[in-house]
Formats: structure tokens, C-alpha cells, sequence
């Protein structure tokens, strides 16, 4: 099951959200209870001179219940009476020395005692009622260092609640619009320095794993992000030299396997033909000297059977099955032990266009469209001509017979590109070659036409005629398309033609 993971832009954000609510949080209520406190402060302090000032203009001697109530035209119920406008105000009480109320002023409905709901140990007292919503503040009247009576205010804190819910909204407000603001820059801060930086990092990796080593990457940012960046960068250069290397190294194995393979090839070819050649030289000897005389007892027959038709037809057909077995004979005596070469200086272009001249006009090319051409620099060669001139008349043949309703011959004299090979392209347009028949071609006694149309030497002497030019003869072909036979010949530089 895949695991669901959040994006880095939203962990970093969502962190930030929570370190900003967190933040405002601690400081809202640590801005609210001071804020909160400091109101309260002000309304005691207010409460304290309001209550003082009453307690000051009490007169020296206050009556006691029930004998006598503060008189209302005394300057202290006036003051009392005047400050009972106030919005705040909820009420104020004298109580007598006894605790009984002397003189009392307030909204309608409230308690004439509550302005005494606190112990009363102490000489001055303040606090918020259990509510929350009124302020207390209770004093001893004291005459001549004796205690005289009490005097208890209530003041409604209506008005700085309503301060302090004000101030909560704005700063919900002003939290709101910053948390906004915040995110909104954090987010464009964020993408800037971290997420986009990160995301070229991790596009740059998905090319790393598709294969494509040296790719570079730039990145802006922080100093981690950009020594990040410069370890990538030095990794794809190291991943791309070290893919450069494998691929060097793979090449040349598969350079020394493919001369290897050639090379065993090249040997096990070397040792067949050997071993054929020894073969070759040992039956060509041994019919070649019964092939003779039969030869000749036919030749004498023939003088004495001159005068009998059938006879002497039998005679005849004798002769051209002894002339064919001593045609193959000399042809394993060539392959066995090859005429010994007589190089010179040749002219290949020359050979071939005499060759050409040679054959034109032989019945078996009737219907061939023939080429020659030569491209580039055409060099002089160290080789027996009449050796060449077998090869390639051996190799005219066999691409007219693959051409028996005739066809299209083409020749062609090239130098092979940065090597110091000569070449002699010979195509044709025949019916081609099988697949499993290419590597065989050169093989003696192998051929594919017809029993008593070939014996099957001709390319084998004549892969052993090039092979000692120091040369070779390699065979491309497609059924049905024809074949085009390479003959590579080592170039000796002792004069050039153009």
C-alpha cells in the first residue's frame, strides 16, 4: 500500500500556521490579561479616590441606627447622590459602628450590603466580584484613630469589558490579516529559497535514474541548498565519466570478442583447409596417375572405333567424364599446392576493365547489364595479375549463373577509409545466397548449383589465392535480391595512379 505523504511546501506551511497560532496564543492572552489587568487597576484606583473622597467629607460624629440615618443635605450624601449619575456606578453604603446602615445610594435591585461581600479585616479592601462583572472596594472610617464605620462602592466594569471585547476583536482582526499575509509571503519565500531549488533537484535526480548522466543544475537559495547543488552537479559528472567508461570498456570487449571469434574462425578455417589440402594432394595423385591411363587406351580406341556410331559415342561420353574428373584433379592439385605467385606492380582498375573486355562477349553474359566504376584514389599493387585475373573471371561466373535470366553487374574500385586496404566490389542482382550457406561458401566441394555444373573450388582457390595477397574475401547477400562479394587486397605503397 503506498504511502500518503504531504508535500514539503505544505509541512513547512502548516508548520509555520502552527507556530504562528501558537505564537498569538501565548501572546493574545499575555497581551489580554495585562491589558485586562491594567483596566482593572485604573477602575480601583478610580474607586479608591471616589471612595476616599466620600469618606472625606463624612462629618467628625456619624449618627447610629437606629437613632439617626446620614442627613441628605450633609456634603458627602450630596457628593454621594451626584455620584450615583455615573454610568458605572452601582452602589454605595455607610454602615455604622455596629455594621447597620446609616446611608445607602444605588441602582434599584441591588444587594445594600454587597458592597461589603469582602472579609473587611483589612482598613482598605478591593476586588471583583465572583461574577466578574463589578468592582468592590470597602474602607473604615476612622475618628480620632477609633473605627467609626465602614463604607463600601460598587463600580460595574460593563464599560471596560467591552473594552477589553473590543480590543479582542481587533486583535482577532489583526491576527487574521498577518497570519494571511504571513502564510501568503512564507508561501512565496518558501517557494522561492527551498521548494523550487528542491523540485530542479529532484527533476535533475528523475533524469539521473532515466539515464541521463551530466546533467547540470544551477539552484539559488540558502548555502545548504547550493553546496546540495554542487554535490549533485560533481555526482552527475562522475555517473557521466564513469558511464563513458563502461561504455569504452564494453566496446572494446566487444572489439577483442569479435576478433577473437574472428581470429577462431580464421583458425579453425586455417586447419580444415590444411587438413583438405593434404587430402586433396594425396587423391589427386593417386587418380591422376590411373586417370591418365585410361586417357590414353580411350584416345587409341577412339582411332579404331571411328567407323561404329554407337560405340563410338559410348567412347565419347567416356572421354568427357575422364576430361571432368581431371579438370577436378588439377583443381585439388591448384588447392593442394597453390602456383607459386609472381608479383609485380599492377594497375587493379586496369586488371579488372581487361577482365571485363575478356568475358563481354561470352554467351553466358547475354542479357547482364554490366558498371565499373572507381571512386577516390586508386593505388598500385604488389600481386600476380594472373592470379587477380582467375579470381575475379571465377567470381564473374558465379554471378552470371546467378543471374540466368540476366541481370544487373556492377563493379567497383575503392580505397577503404583510414585503412591501407584496397576493395573490389562485385554485386549482382542474382537470386542470393541462404543465410546458412554464407558461412560455407569457401569451404571446398561446397556449392549450390546443380550436380555436374560446378565442383565447388573455384571460391575456395580462390579465397586461398587472395589469402596469400595477404588478403581476404568477405560475402554479403539477401535472397532474392543478389550478392555482392568483397575482394580486400593490402595496398603497398610504391607508386600511386590517380
Amino acid at each position: 500500500m503506498r504511502t500518503v505523504r504531504p508535500s514539503l511546501t505544505f509541512s513547512i506551511l502548516a508548520s509555520l500556521a502552527c507556530l504562528l497560532i501558537l505564537t498569538w496564543l501565548l501572546f493574545s492572552l499575555l497581551a489580554f490579561k495585562t491589558a485586562e489587568n491594567d483596566l482593572y487597576a485604573q477602575k480601583g484606583e478610580h474607586a479608591r479616590m471616589l471612595l476616599s473622597t466620600f469618606v472625606n467629607q463624612l462629618p467628625d460624629q456619624l449618627p447610629g441606627f437606629p437613632e439617626g440615618m446620614l442627613p441628605l443635605n450633609t456634603s458627602a450624601a450630596i457628593y454621594a447622590s451626584k455620584l450615583s449619575e455615573e454610568r458605572s456606578f452601582e452602589r454605595l453604603t455607610l454602615l455604622d459602628k455596629a455594621g447597620k446602615v446609616i446611608y445607602s445610594v444605588g441602582r434599584d435591585g441591588s444587594d445594600l450590603y454587597r458592597p461589603f461581600s469582602l472579609p473587611g479585616r483589612q482598613v482598605e479592601e478591593s476586588g471583583i466580584a465572583a461574577d466578574g462583572g463589578m468592582l468592590i472596594r470597602s474602607v473604615q472610617v476612622i475618628r480620632n484613630g477609633e473605627q467609626v464605620g465602614r463604607a463600601g462602592l460598587i463600580l460595574s466594569l460593563a464599560d471596560e469589558q467591552r473594552r477589553i471585547k473590543r480590543t479582542r476583536q481587533l486583535l482577532m482582526s489583526y491576527f487574521a490579516l498577518d497570519f494571511i499575509l504571513l502564510l501568503g509571503l512564507g508561501a512565496f519565500v518558501l517557494s522561492k529559497i527551498v521548494v523550487t531549488p528542491v523540485n530542479r533537484l529532484l527533476s535533475a535526480t528523475e533524469k539521473i535514474t532515466d539515464g541521463v548522466y551530466g546533467h547540470q543544475l544551477k539552484v539559488t537559495g540558502s548555502l545548504e541548498l547550493a553546496r546540495l547543488a554542487d554535490s549533485f552537479n560533481a555526482m552527475s559528472s562522475a555517473l557521466e565519466q564513469k558511464q563513458h567508461e563502461v561504455a569504452s570498456h564494453v566496446a572494446m570487449l566487444e572489439q577483442v570478442n569479435s576478433d577473437l571469434q574472428l581470429a577462431r574462425e580464421e583458425a579453425v578455417r586455417s586447419e580444415k583447409m590444411a587438413s583438405v589440402g593434404l587430402l586433396a594432394a594425396g587423391t589427386a595423385h593417386e587418380i591422376g596417375t590411373p586417370l591418365a591411363s585410361v586417357m590414353g587406351y580411350a584416345e587409341i580406341l577412339s582411332q579404331e572405333l571411328e567407323h561404329n556410331p554407337a560405340q563410338a559415342d559410348y567412347l565419347a561420353r567416356i572421354m568427357d567424364s575422364c576430361g571432368r574428373i581431371d579438370r577436378i584433379v588439377k583443381g585439388l592439385l591448384e588447392y593442394a599446392r597453390p602456383k607459386q605467385a609472381v608479383c609485380e606492380e599492377v594497375d587493379l582498375l586496369a586488371i579488372v576493365q581487361q577482365t571485363v573486355e575478356l568475358l563481354q562477349h561470352q554467351g553466358m553474359f547475354k542479357g547482364v547489364q554490366g558498371s565499373l566504376t572507381s571512386t577516390g584514389q586508386i593505388s598500385r599493387l604488389m600481386l600476380d595479375p594472373h592470379q587477380l585475373q582467375q579470381v575475379l573471371i571465377n567470381l564473374l561466373i558465379n554471378a552470371s549463373d546467378a543471374m540466368p535470366n540476366g541481370g544487373v553487374l556492377r563493379l567497383v574500385v575503392r580505397q577503404e577509409p583510414d585503412k591501407n586496404m584496397q576493395l573490389l566490389e562485385v554485386w549482382d542482382s542474382g537470386t542470393g545466397i541462404a543465410p546458412q550457406n554464407l558461412g560455407k561458401l569457401f569451404d571446398p566441394f561446397f556449392t549450390t548449383k546443380d550436380p555436374g555444373k560446378g565442383t565447388g573450388l573455384g571460391l575456395a582457390i580462390s579465397a586461398r589465392i587472395i589469402e596469400g595477397f595477404g588478403g581476404k574475401i568477405t560475402v554479403q547477400s539477401s535472397v532474392g535480391k543478389g550478392s555482392c562479394f568483397v575482394i580486400h587486397l593490402p595496398v603497398h605503397m610504391k607508386g600511386n595512379t590517380e
